[in-house]
């Protein structure tokens, strides 16, 4: 019930406001709802005559997993896109566009609502409903259900990949997970107490701060003579020659992430902020040699290149603990009874894994997909989401995306710089911007890292692994399934032109893109091969200067980080946070730090809260400018 709710209050926000409750690795309005039951925990114990048993922390601990792992599924990462995608390649099809002849006459007619920018369906998405009718539903039940089994298989292939590997980031590698410290701490002796961390008058301090803000942000919001500090800055300098790569830094004050940062280890705090201004710095020095080519695809090809050899990296590093899992998934082996990881789901891991592989890849080609680039798409995949769950699970950054693609279609843009589209083809790259919508694209948050973080919470429940893979894609067919209805129900009822200015221009964006790959294909020049190359050099670099030298303050997440929005948009935070835990160690030690981490979770908690309520505070009582906090 919780799911589905929250995936419909999903919808309307993201539509209507684009105010996201589910958005980022640490799902706002899930950790709001996490205090909420928290609290009615409290008044349950006080109020024993009521006889309700409260709930106990792994109860609670498995309503936050449930909707971490499917919160972003009503945002950026599925209903956003899906829909309006499906509704706008075929509206936008137009001779000034992208004539229909392009790629639309391409497209399998069962993957579409309808395939003419003539047909009601489409037109009354976007030009509204004729009076007296109800939006057309029945022309939505052949592409659903076509359309359901690969999301559902895209999700499943998402949670065995990251179980084979969960045990060995948690037990064998230690990773930090700073992200899962939140709901962990705050759940702490339920149901017969409630946590000594909210018993914490800091924390409680900290949680005032974000709260105070945003309270002044939003009543401005209603009312502009009510005062509040902008903590949204951009440098005001405007720099000439190669000295005009440091232009437009902005400064924005992030508190939860400030909090974050204060979490995470030195090393890695470091690296996040110092690799954002390396970025420049090699600006600088390209400006000031003369090279004129655009900056951001030689960033961006370098990114790409330390994504591939990260990947790489990783999944050698694990090669003993993959030989083992593969072997007992084909029976190949048999762990002792005694064995550590004698409960982990190996053989649902491994063969769901392969298993939903071969789907994806046969119903994309069923669909019209060329079989090679299905097999290419969905091998890059999960190496992508890997590093992203890698960079989360280490990094903890609230919101972050695959900085290898732009708005069309994500990382599978990185696969057509690398390939070029005149060898891909037009109806392949439109297959593929298509398929890349079911969470593959996305610009916020990514299903892996969300999964690797419920696993890690699942094992703090104690609860098997093979329970949580069941249950979580239970909740993620319940939040498909809802979004089935009221995304469509949105977008008819208020029509594409009076939905949020991102929902509204997703279509027409998306058709615009893959008209221009078409027309307008370009291929890689000796310098972006050589981007490349230094991309992995660099990255491999880090690693060897890593394991070589116990000081090197270098992590190379803080490398493969350093591209897109949300780098720029938190550095300034990550930095503060980072200074911040380094003068407590530096001056009190280990037994400060632990002292004042409350702060640090009173920042996280009260950003997440006060977002949550200006949402609900919205819906009920329209303002004209929505609370962007990401």
């Amino acid at each position: 019930m919780l799911v589905i709710g929250f995936t419909v209050a999903g919808c309307f926000s993201v539509f209507l406001r684009y105010e996201i409750i589910g958005t980022g690795y640490l799902p706002r309005g899930a950790v709001a709802l996490l205090l909420a039951l928290v609290a009615a925990n409290a008044l349950l114990r006080a109020a024993r005559w009521l006889r309700i048993r409260p709930l106990s922390a792994k109860e609670l601990l498995l309503v936050f997993l449930l909707l971490m792992v499917c919160g972003a599924i009503a945002g950026q990462e599925y209903a956003q896109h899906f829909y309006l995608k499906l509704l706008g390649v075929s509206y936008y099809s137009t001779p000034d566009i992208a004539p229909p002849e392009l790629f639309l006459q391409d497209l399998n007619e069962l993957l579409l609502p309808a395939d003419s920018p003539s047909d009601p369906v489409t037109v009354w998405a976007h030009e509204g409903l004729p009076p007296g009718r109800t939006w057309p539903w029945r022309a939505w039940v052949t592409p659903l259900l076509v359309w359901t089994p690969f999301i559902l298989a895209v999700y499943w292939f998402v949670l065995c990949f990251a179980a084979t590997l969960a045990w060995r980031w948690e037990r064998e590698e230690k990773l930090l997970y700073p992200l899962v410290e939140v709901p962990v701490e705050v759940v702490q002796g339920e149901p017969s107490a409630a946590a000594s961390l909210l018993k914490n008058p800091m924390t409680w301090i900290a949680f005032a701060l974000p709260c105070i803000h945003y309270t002044l942000k939003g009543l401005h919001g209603y009312w502009p003579s009510i005062p509040f500090v902008e903590l949204d800055r951009n440098m005001q300098t405007r720099f000439a020659g190669p000295w005009a790569a440091f232009n437009g830094i902005l400064l924005y004050i992030r508190m939860d992430m400030i909090g974050i940062a204060y979490l995470l280890s030195s090393e890695v705090g470091f690296s996040l902020w110092f690799f954002f201004f390396f970025r420049r710095i090699q600006q600088f020095i390209r400006m000031a040699f003369g090279v004129t080519t655009a900056h951001h695809q030689f960033f961006q090809l370098q990114t790409i290149g330390g994504y591939l050899l990260l990947a790489g990296a990783l999944l050698y590093s694990a090669r003993d603990h993959l030989k083992k899992a593969i072997a007992v998934a084909f029976g190949w082996k048999r762990l002792h009874p005694e064995a550590p990881d004698r409960e982990e789901p190996y053989h649902l891991g491994v063969l769901g894994s392969i298993g939903a592989f071969l789907f994806l890849v046969w119903w994309c080609s069923y669909f019209g997909m060329d079989t090679i680039w299905a097999i290419a798409q969905y091998v890059f995949f999960p190496l992508v989401g890997m590093v992203v769950a890698r960079v989360i699970c280490e990094a903890g950054i609230f919101v972050y995306s695959a900085p290898l693609g732009g708005y069309t279609a994500g990382f599978n843009e990185a696969l057509f710089l690398l390939f070029g589209p005149e060898r891909i083809g037009p109806k392949n790259l439109a297959m593929m911007t298509l398929t890349s919508h079911v969470q593959i694209r996305s610009t916020a948050t990514q299903n892996m890292a969300a999964v690797f973080q419920g696993y890690r919470i699942g094992s703090a429940m104690g609860a098997r692994r093979r329970d949580i893979m069941l249950l979580s894609i239970a909740a993620v067919a319940a939040a498909v399934i809802a979004c089935h209805v009221t995304a469509p129900y949105v977008i008819y009822n208020w029509g594409v032109p009076k939905l949020a200015e991102w929902p509204s221009n997703a279509g027409l964006n998306t058709t615009r893109g893959i008209a221009r790959l078409i027309e307008q294909p370009s291929s890689l020049v000796a310098e972006d091969w050589f981007a490349l190359a230094l991309g992995a050099g660099t990255t491999w670099a880090l690693f060897a200067l890593r394991r070589q030298f116990v000081w090197w303050p270098l992590h190379p997440l803080g490398f493969v980080t350093w591209l897109g929005w949300p780098i720029d948009r938190y550095w300034t935070s990550i930095f503060i946070g980072w200074l911040l835990k380094v003068t407590v160690m530096r001056l009190g030690g280990f037994r400060a730090f632990r002292r004042l981490r409350p702060l640090a979770f009173g920042l996280i908690l009260g950003m997440n809260v006060i977002f949550t309520v200006w949402i609900i505070i919205h819906f009920i009582w329209p303002s004209p400018f929505p609370i962007m906090i990401d």
